[in-house]
């Protein structure tokens, strides 16, 4: 049985690479490509694929959004590949339905493997990935976070968000206390900026859109 493969990768030279590589396997054929988020989620909507690979950071944005977006469906299976083995990138994709997460440095053999497991209802996730936590802000929070990654002080993101500098205060604190943070405001534009808190929108809970439309 052939596996009907599409590749989400904006640059060219992976594409032709996985192209040419995966091109010798007998089982394996590419049958779509994506360079954009915009094109990811609507190969993740189609019915005639098996195996979706996606990159993670494409020219519009990060390919996890339209993993989270499409919701809990078992085809086409995602095997999300990425040069960044980013803790939130591995946590959302585990937490919003991927089937694995494989480095771009992984042996063709590994990921031919990968494909075909994924492809049989199967995970390649190991134990450790499925071990990182995923950070979870409200949107006040990710609001607050944002404006102190951009520098602006308590008064100033006060201002933006219409609040009081205690309250900008208090949320600091408890993202702070929550994420056992201890050097302060640098800390934690450096853990948001590396880990990519923000790089990823968590879906609304089901019917919560449906009620703000009403």
């Amino acid at each position: 049985m052939t596996i009907r493969l599409a590749i989400v990768d904006d640059h060219p030279l992976v594409t032709g690479g996985l192209d040419a590589a995966l091109g010798t396997i007998d089982d394996i054929e590419v049958v779509a490509h994506g360079a954009s988020v915009a094109e990811a989620r609507e190969l993740l909507a189609r019915d005639d694929l098996d195996v979706v690979l996606l990159d993670v950071r494409l020219q519009d944005g990060n390919s996890i959004q339209a993993i989270a977006e499409r919701g809990m469906r078992d085809r086409p299976a995602v095997l999300v590949i990425s040069s960044f083995e980013t803790s939130q990138y591995v946590a959302a994709a585990a937490r919003f339905g991927a089937a694995g997460f494989l480095l771009k440095t992984v042996p063709l053999a590994t990921l031919v493997d990968g494909i075909r497991t994924v492809a049989a209802g199967g995970s390649v996730f190991t134990r450790e990935q499925l071990q990182k936590g995923f950070v979870t802000l409200s949107p006040r929070e990710r609001q607050i976070v944002r404006l102190a990654m951009d520098g602006l002080a308590n008064k100033e993101i006060a201002a933006r968000i219409g609040a009081s500098p205690k309250t900008v205060e208090g949320h600091l604190t408890a993202i702070f206390n929550r994420f056992g943070i201890q050097g302060g405001r640098i800390e934690l534009s450096f853990r948001a900026a590396e880990e990519g808190w923000l790089d990823i929108e968590p879906p609304e809970p089901v019917g919560v859109a449906e009620a703000a439309r009403r």
